[in-house]
């Protein structure tokens, strides 16, 4: 009987399918030289970490993990999507993801002179918005006073000593930045405040 029932759920499970698309980076930079090389697989990667921990909706109206649901989740990316598609996700993935019935996760870095923001967002099959989250880096500022400042010890008579400071014309602060870098702790960041937070209907 239990292996009947076990057959009987392997018969019933559903899939779900999801493309996770390249990292797409914006540029957005003026007068800056900020660090924004990524490895454009790094949210797929991420991904196939998160996968597991989406809420699905029930029967009963509330929400179970998935490994509870009875649903399986597959991920593709552009080199694996080939194989199982002929739809060309990599150059329309909305279009696709509509017509295959798939998941759609998008994301997007954009860096400009003072912040880099990384944002992931996951579309269902009719492209509305599911979840999405964001990571971000602002560059830090810090202003240093300028003031020159002499200190001079002087010998009283009565052999006390008197200590005198001077405090010079004080001078423009200076600007001392500290830019902002894109670092693979800011992809993972987003990526588990997407998966981590997704809940869905089928």
């Amino acid at each position: 009987m239990i292996i009947l029932a076990s057959l009987l759920g392997l018969a019933y499970a559903q899939t779900l399918n999801f493309y996770v698309a390249p990292i797409e980076v914006r540029n957005r930079t003026r007068y800056q030289n900020i660090e924004q090389e990524i490895d454009e697989q790094l949210a797929f990667v991420t991904s196939a970490a998160y996968s597991n921990t989406p809420k699905i909706k029930n029967e009963r109206g509330t929400y179970s993990p998935m490994s509870l649901s009875g649903y399986d989740i597959n991920l593709y990316n552009d080199k694996t999507i080939v194989f199982f598609s002929q739809c060309n996700f990599a150059s329309m993935p909305m279009s696709c993801a509509r017509q295959e019935n798939f998941f759609y996760v998008e994301t997007v870095v954009t860096v400009d002179d003072h912040q880099l923001t990384v944002r992931m967002v996951m579309y269902d099959s009719n492209l509305q918005v599911v979840n999405s989250s964001i990571s971000h880096e602002d560059m830090v500022i810090t202003w240093i006073k300028q003031q020159e400042v002499t200190n001079i010890q002087q010998q009283n008579r009565d052999g006390t000593t008197t200590n005198v400071t001077h405090k010079g014309l004080e001078k423009l602060p200076l600007k001392w930045e500290i830019p902002h870098f894109l670092l693979a702790k800011h992809i993972h960041e987003a990526a588990s405040g997407l998966w981590l937070g997704t809940k869905i209907d089928p």
